[in-house]
């Protein structure tokens, strides 16, 4: 516990020193977006301090992609430029002096300054954890950085995936690789690093983002503060994303608590008696960007935030409307704003026509598929999303708000189930399992549970509180400070070091040895030169997935392999057959042993021309193997430095 910190105290300084401009670059491009949006689309009722920044955190999130998106229906080239004067544009609508006197209420509290510190503190242990590493870990980072990296080339958004992979559209959400490629373009910054940067620092805004919904939900300070702490050093997830590159469902995960909170104050303000559209315009366009953000940044995700404004106005209808009137309104704001944030995502939902998600989606509904295979909830990940105690401080958490009759925490639970069937549809006799995965839904719990863990922990507090005031009248105030105290301490302790031995180095595919090896390939290969890398078939042999740094070689060597991205399942190709081909080619060379003549047979059929071993190996068993081609006469091996072995077939 204690060498964590020290450590992690130890590598801050030096951190912040060596890459001054990143830092400030960072801090402006995640606050500066959505301070300017609530400026400009106030929120109809006064928020605190601390509300108000999380929201803005969160809404930051979603400017990037909505003017990538404006960009190129207008066929404008985006770039380092315009990113630039975007945010000097936000900067001066954020501290343009107002014509007329705000409201009297502090810009900070105490409340916010701790906010502050659990934000700071957790931001600063996601990025110790991926200091060392080159780039993102595990299969998604290669496409989401090989996505970035087609943003920066294009100028925006993209169609063909050249020079990288012979894919020919893209349909993919993309709210997290603008934030990506906006870093770059903002400060430099290589693409592979930001990437990990960006999503690390998504990681650490779930910190912000639980803290404004249970806020919302139950209106206590203290609640929503441990709830704060229970996601940022308790709760494995989100942290353990960063093993997967599970980075686009976070990016969409850091829209939802603002998305949530935009459309509760906007519901609540629609049943008002006196509702004017003065006052219903701002927070309506606001609640507009936000639903258009939230699905942009992840298409499931956007699931999640309709399953719960449909609970929420459920809620308020049977809670706090006692007549049709403000009923009708509340239908009515509500489908006008839900209709106009489809249609404000249209222009970009009309593109998935273009490749295979519709098709996907379409087998997954008629077959059912998801029903008897690749749909079943991962044990090892719900232990995760239980771990640490998140599941007894939330069962706890929650029957304390129903012993005081806060009925709105039912909404939580009611939340989860119906979006674990929106997941597992069989279970009411629908089709369509699958098209939301158990899998992204068991790894999203910490959004149900920290809310309610926080609760959890603050009854313990009031409980040892209350214990004292028996024993000992007038020390229950004493008692409940001193408990807090000691409590957050223990977790604080912990929870640094628990969080600091999440990453797990068997997730690393790319390593730094690759990138020197790549390198070496652009001096001393031919750029056109095929290279035969280690490859295993995935997801019910689907698609076929890398298993070390050689994945990764069209992106940073310029050499194309056997292996395209795995977004190769989604999306169209250059060739409709290319899918298959990729599949008749990797099954060709594979099922011989490469020391055989056949393979060697196999690999210059196909073109190949080269071998490629990276030092990584997940899953361990791959097909070339140094060892076992070291005396082979058909290869000339030509590279052996730090675990990369390249071999020339003859």
């Amino acid at each position: 516990m204690f060498p964590a910190l020290v450590d992690l105290l130890a590598w801050l300084p030096g951190a912040l020193v060596a890459a001054p401009l990143v830092a400030l670059g960072a801090l402006a491009l995640f606050m500066l977006p959505g301070l300017a949006l609530l400026r400009l689309l106030p929120l109809p009722v006064p928020v605190r301090p601390a509300q108000y920044l999380a929201a803005a955190l969160a809404l930051s999130w979603i400017v990037p992609p909505l003017l990538l998106l404006a960009a190129d229906l207008l066929g404008l080239r985006w770039g380092p430029l315009a990113t630039w004067a975007v945010l000097l544009l936000a900067a001066l609508v954020v501290f343009w002096p107002r014509h007329k006197a705000a409201p009297a209420r502090p810009w900070y509290d105490a409340e916010l300054g701790l906010l502050l510190a659990l934000w700071g503190l957790t931001l600063a242990l996601r990025l110790y954890l991926v200091r060392e590493l080159p780039a993102g870990l595990f299969g998604d980072s290669y496409h989401h950085t090989l996505i970035t990296q087609l943003m920066v080339d294009n100028g925006g958004l993209f169609r063909s995936w050249q020079p990288y992979a012979p894919l020919a559209t893209f349909t993919y959400h993309f709210g997290f690789h603008s934030m990506a490629a906006w870093l770059h373009w903002l400060t430099g910054y290589p693409v592979l690093r930001a990437v990990l940067l960006v999503g690390q620092v998504a990681a650490a805004l779930a910190v912000p983002g639980v803290f404004l919904l249970t806020s919302q939900l139950f209106g206590e300070r203290t609640i929503a503060l441990w709830a704060a702490l229970s996601v940022g050093l308790l709760s494995v997830f989100p942290t353990y994303y960063v093993n997967w590159g599970r980075y686009t469902q976070l990016a969409g995960q850091t829209v939802l608590p603002a998305t949530c909170f935009v459309w509760m104050l906007l519901l609540q303000q629609a049943r008002q008696p006196k509702l004017t559209w003065q006052r219903l315009a701002a927070p309506a366009l606001l609640a507009v960007l936000a639903t258009t953000g939230v699905a942009l940044a992840h298409y499931r995700i956007g699931v999640f935030a309709a399953c719960f404004v449909a609970l929420y106005a459920l809620y308020l209808l049977l809670m706090h409307v006692r007549s049709w009137l403000p009923a009708l309104r509340m239908f009515f704001v509500a489908i006008l704003v839900g209709s106009t944030g489809v249609v404000f995502t249209l222009p970009w939902l009309l593109r998935l026509r273009e490749g295979r998600m519709l098709q996907l989606a379409n087998h997954m509904v008629t077959t059912n598929i998801g029903a008897t295979s690749g749909n079943a909830p991962s044990p090892i990940d719900l232990e995760r999303t239980l771990a640490n105690g998140m599941l007894p401080l939330a069962l706890l958490g929650l029957l304390v708000l129903l012993l005081r009759r806060r009925w709105l925490a039912l909404l939580l639970p009611l939340w989860l189930g119906i979006i674990w069937l929106a997941a597992n549809p069989y279970l009411v006799g629908l089709t369509g399992a699958g098209i939301i995965s158990s899998f992204a839904v068991i790894i999203a719990g910490y959004i149900w549970l920290a809310p309610l863990a926080g609760a959890g922990l603050a009854a313990l507090v009031d409980g040892v509180g209350w214990l004292v005031g028996r024993v000992a009248a007038g020390r229950q105030a004493q008692a409940e400070r001193f408990v807090i105290v000691l409590l957050a301490t223990a977790c604080i302790l912990w929870g640094v070091g628990a969080q600091s031995n999440l990453l797990d180095p068997n997730f690393k595919l790319l390593t730094h040895a690759d990138l020197h090896a790549a390198a070496w390939m652009r001096e001393h290969l031919a750029p056109e030169a095929k290279v035969f890398v280690n490859s295993f078939p995935a997801y019910d042999a689907y698609v076929y997935a890398g298993t070390d740094g050689g994945w990764w070689l069209p992106l940073i060597s310029g050499h194309r392999t056997n292996l395209p991205p795995m977004s190769y399942g989604f999306e169209a190709a250059e060739d409709p057959q290319f899918a298959l081909l990729v599949m008749e080619y990797n099954q060709a060379i594979l099922e011989h042993p490469l020391e055989s003549a056949a393979a060697v047979a196999a690999l210059r059929q196909w073109g190949y021309r080269y071998l490629y071993d990276g030092p990584a190996a997940n899953p361990p068993v791959e097909h070339i193997d140094p060892a076992r081609l070291a005396d082979v006469p058909y290869y000339e091996r030509i590279y052996d430095r730090d675990g990369v072995t390249i071999w020339r077939v003859r």
